[in-house]
Order: C-alpha cells, then structure tokens, then sequence
C-alpha cells in the first residue's frame, strides 16, 4: 500500500482535485496544514484525510517533520502538492510498483514527471517539461535537503524514473501565483546572498538532469549578466517555449520576470549590507 503527504496552507480550491485522485488506492492521506483559514481542513475530513495541524518551519523543515513524526506503515510514501493531481495512468504506474514486495524493487524512490499548467494551458515546453520531482520512495528512506527553497528529496539508493506525468495545475489564480513567485524570488536572493543556495543535492556536469541543472545554476548561470533576458530566450528559443504558442511567450515573460526580481533583492541586498558595514566605521 502506499501512505500520501500533502502539504496544506488555503488550498480549498486546489484540494478537492488532489484528493479525489488519491481516494480508494492509498492507505493513509496525511494533510498537514499550517494555519490555514479557508475551508482546507474542512475539506480534507470530509474527504477521509487525516489531518494534523503544525506550524509552518519552512519548505523542507515541514516535510522532514512530517516524515520523522507521522504514524506511516505502508512500504511507499507518495508526497503530493494540493494543486497537483494524479492521473489514472499514472495511479495504474505506482500500483504496479507498491503491488509487488518492497525487497525485489531495486529502485528507492522514482522521478514522476510533471505537467505544468499556465492560464488553462499545458506548458510542454519552455524546458518544464518533462519536470522530473522525486516523489515516491520506500518509507524511512527519503528526506529533503536542508534548503530555504526549490528543495529536492534525497534518498539512500538507486532511483527510477516514471515519464507518465501528474498534473499541476493550481486553480487559485495568478494573484496567488505572483505571491508565491515574490515570495520564492525573496528566499533565492537570500540563499544567494548568504552563499548558501548549494543544499544537498550532487551538482554535477555528468549527472542526471537535475544535478546538471544544479552544476550550471551554481558555475555559470550566476555569473551571466541580465539573468532575466537570458532565462527568457533560454526558455523561448533553446527549449522551445515558442511551440507553446501564446501562452508559451507568456509565460517564459512570467518566469523571466522572476529571474529579475531575484536579481534587484539580490542588488538591495548587497547596499545594504555595505551601508551596516559603513555605519560600523563611522561608529568606530
């Protein structure tokens, strides 16, 4: 059998989605939310999830503490974000893997593969796709990096790869995209800024895609100038976001636009600190 985690903080519009997707094959639905004040927690009881409520500790502190201190038996766990869904053929994909004993797969944890979707559109592009988020593990064997943001799973063992993709598809609006974008931007300046952006994950130039992506961001990606122009035309031209059409061009400008607001908090700062550094001589 396979125990689910999903993370909650306001999703009552994303939940019902997720939710639904996992009723009837898994064993447990841990819903751990952190203050939420629509109807979330409501909604996730009258779905069957078991709720537990704690306060926020941060991206990877929350999930590691919900590993270490959920009741989980099953031999899987699969870790699913309130606006992601799971697919039949995909549900199907994890069955097959949890149907069989745990000691004869070789495989700790798999990728599963995600399909963004951007005003009502997929993005099969634009280099988010195929977006590879070490998810589905073997339990007591998977915990996150120590990272303030785009943190990733380690596990002790080999891993596999499932290309059947799941859905993610957050339906509170841009409003709430913009904010969590802004938010995001903030903890990447910070990370940056205090050189400590590296977390766990292997960045290698021969590795697997993620660690690849790890190596560039840390080695050159930093060092280009105008980051938000080349991330726009690394995503439009190089990886093809102009096959998404319209909504392709829109979003590379979103995603760019995040790239810039890293960039002028990065810039803030910087002067800040040369401005606590100067009061400190003239104190002095």
């Amino acid at each position: 059998m396979i125990d689910v985690l999903v993370i909650t903080k306001n999703e009552e519009c994303n939940l019902p989605h997720c939710l639904h997707a996992l009723a009837g094959w898994t064993r447990t639905i841990y819903v751990v939310d952190s203050g939420s004040t629509d109807r979330t927690i409501e909604i996730a009881r009258e779905l069957g999830a078991e709720v537990i409520e704690h306060a926020w500790e941060g991206y990877a502190a929350q999930k590691n503490w919900a590993l270490d201190s959920l009741p989980m038996e099953a031999d899987w766990v699969l870790i699913v974000d309130a606006d992601e869904v799971i697919t039949p053929r995909l549900r199907e994909r994890l069955e097959d893997i949890a149907a069989r004993p745990v000691d004869e797969v070789p495989e700790t944890g798999f990728y599963i593969n995600r399909l963004l979707y951007f005003l009502g559109k997929p993005i099969r592009h634009c280099g988010y796709h195929p977006s590879w988020n070490l998810r589905f593990f073997k339990r007591g064997r998977g915990r996150y990096e120590d990272r303030a943001v785009h943190e990733h799973l380690l596990v002790d063992g080999p891993t596999g790869w499932i290309r059947t993709p799941m859905i993610h598809d957050d339906r509170r609006g841009l409003e709430v995209y913009m904010e969590k974008h802004n938010r995001y931007s903030t903890l990447e300046a910070e990370a940056i800024f205090n050189e400590s952006r590296g977390g766990d994950l292997d960045a290698s130039l021969t590795g697997h895609e993620l660690q690849r992506r790890r190596w560039f961001k840390r080695h050159i990606y930093r060092r280009l100038p105008a980051k938000w122009l080349m991330r726009f035309l690394y995503m439009y031209v190089l990886r093809l976001g102009v096959l998404d059409g319209l909504n392709g061009f829109r979003f590379c400008l979103f995603i760019s636009s995040y790239e810039l607001q890293i960039g002028l908090k990065l810039r803030e700062l910087r002067l800040e600190s040369r401005q606590a550094a100067d009061s400190v001589e003239r104190a002095a």
